[in-house]
């Protein structure tokens, strides 16, 4: 018998997964004295009749005693109403699409089976600053994260998209409104970048959780990839979830796959299947009821104000403290400034922790680490959602910038 040290070949992919880059900071901060905490991007509750609505559902799902497993593919009524919903947030979808779409267990579940997709060592383009864990992601089947200044001033700059191509790029991934800037770009910016990806034959993967909690959406809309006509729209894998509708621990989300991954092999959806055998029922018409009573999520106006509010309040405060914002937000409930002195956001994390008594993110989490997003590094992540009052948010605000 062959001697090793260790009897168990774990998978190499592991070496491309770091510590999350977000629940990390969250320990140091807490370690370090936080107790107020704007790390974690969680959103506002749900008023309370549109909860009724989403409970009332659930219950007389259970109530039926159903003891099969659920269509792993996603309840047809659901996706359905998914369907209707999208439609009124930038997203022209159809009866068609109902078939390449596919209920996951949140949003994650969906990004890590779509990103699973490409073979090993494939490269997936990803715009910067984004969500840390998006690295991990990709790297949990093997495959790279290219960190890609798509935009510039928020105009697409091909240049930025051309230099990062290479013969293993498989797919551009965007996420708009963005997490952790809550920025969007203009929508002929975005299709450029589109059209740009099917010129190249990559896939468009578009994360678009937020676009339920933009501000003003006459000032600023949000148009779906899938809506840039017929040929972008065989390339986009739209990907988003309930997380902002409901509330994340429901654990709903939902992807439609490009007609150009499905027609690709006949096996893609039992491969979605083996993720998972399926979300709970009860969860599912929840959805479904809620949509149901109000396909444009009206119900979402008074949490979106509130959002603004105190996004609004936030930049003020900390532009005030010496806080700078390019990144402008158009919803969520996050801004991303840089520190108030210029400096190393790590180090200012930290002591604002053990001095300040706020937990915030440091840019390292949202791209830094990538050669050409070092000033990232002097950025911090803040979220005020959570339940978080616009009183004892100011409250905080007025401590914090104190001297």
């Amino acid at each position: 018998m062959k001697e090793r040290e260790n009897m168990v070949d774990v998978t190499p992919n592991l070496d491309l997964i770091k510590p999350d880059p977000i629940r990390y900071w969250v320990k140091q901060c807490k370690d370090a004295g936080a107790k107020n905490m704007y790390t974690i991007g969680v959103p506002d509750p749900l008023p309370a009749e549109a909860l009724a609505v989403f409970i009332e559902a659930q219950k007389k799902q259970e109530e039926k005693s159903a003891t099969g497993y659920p269509p792993f593919v996603g309840e047809t009524r659901l996706k359905e109403k998914i369907v209707e919903m999208e439609g009124n947030f930038g997203a022209e979808l159809g009866v068609g699409d109902i078939e390449n779409m596919y209920v996951s267990v949140g949003a994650s579940q969906a990004l890590q089976f779509i990103f699973s997709l490409f073979k090993k060592d494939s490269q997936i383009m990803v715009n910067t600053p984004c969500w840390g864990t998006i690295h991990n992601m990709i790297g949990h089947s093997g495959n790279k994260a290219v960190s890609t200044a798509f935009f510039e001033d928020n105009r697409f700059v091909e240049e930025n998209a051309a230099k990062n191509l290479s013969d293993q790029t498989q797919a551009i991934y965007v996420n708009f409104p963005a997490n952790p800037t809550g920025a969007l770009v203009p929508e002929d910016e975005l299709k450029k970048l589109c059209e740009w990806a099917v010129q190249e034959d990559l896939e468009i993967i578009s994360d678009e959780p937020y676009k339920y909690i933009i501000f003003d959406r006459k000032k600023t809309p949000y148009t779906s990839p899938v809506s840039f006509g017929e040929e972008v729209n065989r390339k986009v894998n739209l990907v988003s979830s309930f997380s902002k509708i409901v509330k994340p621990d429901i654990r709903l989300g939902f992807i439609r796959v490009s007609e150009t991954i499905m027609e690709s092999h006949k096996m893609i959806g039992f491969y979605f299947r083996n993720l998972s055998a399926g979300v709970s029922r009860g969860i599912q018409m929840g959805a479904a009821a809620l949509i149901e009573s109000d396909p444009k999520l009206g119900f979402l106006k008074p949490v979106v104000d509130g959002y603004e509010e105190k996004s609004l309040l936030t930049q003020r405060m900390l532009s005030e403290w010496g806080c700078d914002f390019p990144y402008k937000p158009a919803g969520t409930y996050m801004v991303f400034p840089t520190t108030p002195d210029g400096s190393e956001a790590q180090k200012w994390v930290k002591d604002t922790a053990a001095n300040k008594y706020c937990g915030f993110i440091p840019g390292t989490s949202f791209g830094a680490a990538e050669i050409g997003f070092e000033h990232l590094a002097k950025h911090f992540r803040m979220g005020f959602g959570g339940g978080t009052s616009i009183q004892d948010l100011k409250r905080v605000l007025e401590d914090l910038t104190s001297t």
